[in-house]
């Protein structure tokens, strides 16, 4: 995995946590806030770490870029907004930003042939070779084991772990 995507990657994960967190508080104290201010600056890394990763486009930006910008310029608003005392907007904005966050993550996860769902599958499938994007039959999930657990495989090797050979 590229650098940037690992740090694309890592900066996702602590907006989503963050958002999470956020969502489940209180508003409007000092410590949402403070909170509110993290997670946007996680969103902003996210979104800026996002221009590096070019795989999609052959080198090039692509429509997910778009998106990116898209972030930004509504992160942009949401701070106007509630500067401006417009609660219902801010939290309007602010709960999509979420949300898209959430999908998208998801849809890294989930679509075959994205870096983070081929790591994933190498990690889970023991270093078998992940699904070719392209390839004629391609499973919806790449994300299974390689050969099905049962109870008696299960007891003899210890357990499936992504980390023994």
């Amino acid at each position: 995995m590229a650098t940037i995507v690992g740090v694309h990657l890592a900066v996702a994960v602590v907006a989503m946590g963050l958002g999470a967190g956020i969502l489940l508080m209180r508003r409007g104290t000092p410590r949402h806030r403070w909170m509110g201010r993290l997670w946007a600056l996680a969103m902003v890394a996210t979104a800026l770490t996002s221009f590096g990763i070019r795989e999609l486009g052959n080198g090039h930006f692509s429509w997910l870029h778009g998106l990116s910008l898209y972030v930004l310029v509504n992160l942009a608003l949401a701070v106007v907004a509630i500067r401006r005392g417009n609660v219902k907007a801010h939290r309007r904005q602010m709960t999509g930003l979420y949300v898209g966050l959430v999908v998208a993550g998801l849809a890294a996860v989930a679509v075959p042939g994205r870096p983070l769902n081929s790591a994933l599958t190498r990690i889970w499938q023991h270093g078998t070779p992940p699904v070719v994007r392209g390839s004629p039959v391609a499973p919806v999930a790449t994300f299974a084991p390689a050969t099905p657990a049962t109870p008696a495989t299960l007891l003899s090797t210890g357990g499936p772990s992504p980390w023994r050979e």
